[in-house]
């Protein structure tokens, strides 16, 4: 049988990549925020003496323990696939990022060592908690400089560096790897601040005892902080790297924004308007239970809330008739029908930085509140289902990106798995691959 041409059996290679990667994913981006979220928390509750922060921090260790064995399988059953069901292409990559995979792997052995102490030295270091937290730090910079590691590869794909493959500077700080880092890094706290609030949300609804109802009403606040919070720093950075896209793989991002794949931009303004809105009016609701009651407050979070959802709706209208033509959702004439409130320029601009203004807004407000202190345990139903939608939307959310960045690799010709070098059926073009040592491939 010639190399690579294995097929796997009912779904084929093609969908099984994604089948495995996707959870994985979920899961490596929920065990490296957690470790970073996780500790602050510790630290807080030490600093504060309140014992809200130091439940959270060691339920939140415990989870990230049990759920890290589950990524790490799927992990390596997906580097098992890659080697076997695309052979040249994974020859290819590992000699090019061998000192990348390399530190990873020893990023990911230091990770487990770490994050396995701080939790299970939780109780022996009571009474060095200063040392103990720093554990927890040194296991959330250890899973984030995996992630960086990984990151050089993932970004080396989509723009690799046009200078010769040996030259390591350059092949690891490509074109797209710092504004993918700060994505990747800024999207991980904002979506397990997002998961974390839903977690707490379905909790509340469900918790009779007055202690506990105090506490997830609580964590859901605590969550939403960090969801919301980093997630108005989106717009910004996902635009940074578009740009870099559009300089550096102008066929993947004409495809994206402007070709078949245009629609996951529209779905994506609507997954950003329904955390946007959800956000805010829980943050309005939750003024109500301030220690020190602040209607001028609420009033202006009751303005921000209606800005929010109208720039929300502004990013959401599409450029044209044509929604999305791979399903036949089309109407009035598809592409023959522009719709002039859909344009990039300038409507786009003003629904994002729209957006992000009356974010940080609301933002202000409820933290000025937040100094002040909240009655736990009042909040209402209503208020703990927008939590949960916040939750459900940002899992959404991360599929609809990941799955952006993708499929933007069949933008030309028979499509890139490493973007003019090797094609998706992995034939090698050596007259468009970066050079091996300043030659040819």
């Amino acid at each position: 049988m010639p190399v690579g041409d294995i097929e796997f059996p009912v779904i084929g290679n093609d969908a099984l990549i994604p089948v495995l990667v996707v959870p994985h994913i979920l899961i490596a981006a929920f065990v490296i925020g957690m470790s970073l979220i996780a500790p602050v928390s510790e630290y807080l509750g030490l600093v504060t003496k309140q014992p809200h922060y130091d439940r959270f921090a060691r339920n939140a260790a415990k989870f990230t323990i049990l759920i890290f064995a589950s990524g790490s399988a799927l992990a390596i059953t997906f580097v098992l696939m890659l080697i076997t069901l695309y052979p040249v292409f994974w020859s290819y990559l590992q000699n090019i990022m061998f000192w990348a995979l390399l530190a990873e792997a020893f990023m990911f052995v230091g990770e487990i060592i770490l994050l396995y102490a701080w939790y299970n030295a939780w109780d022996r270091m009571a009474y060095r908690k200063r040392l103990h937290v720093v554990f927890g730090f040194m296991a959330g910079l250890f899973g984030l400089a995996q992630q960086t590691f990984i990151n050089v590869v993932g970004s080396y794909m989509l723009t690799p560096s046009e200078a010769p493959a040996t030259n390591v500077g350059a092949t690891f700080l490509n074109p797209t790897f710092v504004p993918l880092n700060m994505h990747r890094f800024v999207g991980n706290l904002s979506y397990v601040g997002f998961l974390i609030a839903g977690w707490a949300a379905w909790r509340y609804l469900r918790s009779t005892g007055e202690e506990d109802r105090e506490y997830y009403d609580w964590m859901g606040h605590f969550g939403l902080l960090w969801g919301f919070g980093f997630l108005l720093l989106q717009p910004i950075i996902g635009y940074g790297y578009l740009k870099s896209i559009r300089e550096h793989n102008p066929a993947a991002f004409d495809y994206l924004m402007v070709g078949e794949k245009s629609w996951l931009f529209n779905l994506l303004a609507i997954e950003l308007a329904v955390m946007g809105v959800a956000g805010v009016a829980y943050f309005l609701h939750r003024l109500r239970f301030a220690v020190r009651p602040m209607p001028a407050l609420r009033g202006a979070a009751a303005g921000a809330l209606g800005f929010m959802a109208v720039f929300g709706a502004l990013n959401a209208i599409p450029a044209d008739a044509n929604l999305v033509p791979q399903i036949g959702l089309v109407f009035a004439g598809g592409e023959r029908t522009q719709i002039p409130l859909g344009d990039m320029y300038p409507w786009k601009y003003i629904g994002l930085i729209g957006m992000t203004f009356a974010g940080l807004f609301v933002l202000a407000l409820y933290l000025r509140a937040t100094a002040r202190g909240f009655h736990w345990g009042r909040s209402s139903r209503w208020s703990q289902y927008a939590l949960i939608l916040v939750a459900a939307t940002v899992v959404a959310t991360m599929m609809t990106m990941g799955y952006a960045r993708e499929t933007s690799r069949r933008a030309e010709g028979p499509g890139y798995l490493i973007n003019g070098c090797i094609t998706l059926d992995q034939k090698i073009t050596p007259e468009t691959c970066p050079p091996v040592t300043g030659g040819s491939l």
